[in-house]
């Protein structure tokens, strides 16, 4: 039997979510959708009935995605996030992902629904937080994209559904509802990239999701849309260096990986980017004080 690659998102958890959703499934038609409340395409669903692929997608503003039958896989260069029904999950943008959207093998079908959360809910949501409140520190358990279901947050995406899909609701309490999804999940480390406003944390966002990148500051200026120098003169400003941020990315992933998967001391040197066991070993320990085998050991 598989083991579920999701243990922290509760299966009762994810069954309530899809329920309090089931009004946002599409009629039976292929293709994308928007809905009537959500201020032009702001949240929209899609549909599809083969396994398809699409290629070098990049966004403008992060999306959260819940996948309502199916599964979404997100591949950067070869790290591959499966994400299964009932799991929400944030795709960031300035990041270029291959997406592939597959059906369930049961039902042949394949359905999502996607909230798209632009500067707008982005600034609110910063502004409601508070400035103590930083975003994406919570407990890790969860990896890459997806966020920890909790029943708060189902009753929010609840919420969120009625206000969607009831024609006598105003967009404005849509938005109202997406924000106070924003703001359930706004600990989860995969909702950093929705917060973000430093160039700092929206360069450490673009790096996580492919910290095992040969990455240059060329490339990653490309993807944040500045020019290199722009990009160093803008973190030398909020006082750190494209190295910095860099190492302290894969440092961190690193961590994680060693202390809440099932990789090893390898495996992590290379998901952080370090073909060198030894070379990764001096780096890991400079950073967090204890050799990775002994944090492996530790939390095995």
């Amino acid at each position: 039997m598989a083991l579920d690659p999701f243990p922290i998102a509760d299966k009762s958890l994810r069954q309530a979510l899809l329920a309090r959703l089931a009004a946002l499934r599409s009629q039976g038609a292929a293709g994308a959708h928007h809905y009537a409340g959500s201020n032009g395409g702001a949240v929209f669903g899609y549909c599809c009935f083969v396994r398809e692929r699409i290629a070098q997608l990049r966004l403008a503003d992060p999306l959260i995605v819940v996948v309502l039958s199916g599964a979404k896989e997100l591949w950067a260069g070869e790290r591959c996030e499966r994400l299964p029904a009932g799991v929400p999950f944030v795709i960031p943008a300035g990041v270029t992902f291959d997406i592939v959207n597959a059906p369930d093998p049961v039902t042949g079908r394949y359905e999502s629904v996607a909230i798209t959360i632009d500067e707008d809910l982005r600034r609110s949501a910063r502004r409601l937080a508070g400035a103590g409140d930083e975003p994406g520190r919570a407990g890790r358990g969860v990896s890459g994209p997806a966020i920890a279901l909790t029943p708060d947050l189902v009753e929010a995406f609840g919420h969120a559904a009625a206000a969607l899909t009831d024609p006598s609701q105003a967009t404005a309490l849509a938005r109202h509802r997406i924000l106070e999804i924003l703001l359930l999940v706004r600990r989860a480390p995969a909702a950093a990239g929705l917060f973000a406003a430093t160039i700092r944390a929206r360069a450490e966002e673009i790096v996580r999701q492919d910290p095992g990148r040969t990455w240059r500051v060329e490339a990653l200026a490309r993807a944040m849309g500045l020019g290199a120098s722009t990009l160093r003169r803008r973190l030398a400003a909020e006082g750190g260096s494209f190295r910095e941020l860099l190492l302290e990315t894969r440092m961190t992933t690193a961590q994680d990986l060693l202390t809440h998967d099932a990789y090893s001391v390898a495996q992590a040197a290379q998901a952080a980017g370090y073909s060198s066991r030894s070379h990764f070993a001096r780096r890991f320990r400079a950073a967090h004080g204890v050799r990775p085998g002994r944090l492996r050991v530790k939390n095995a």
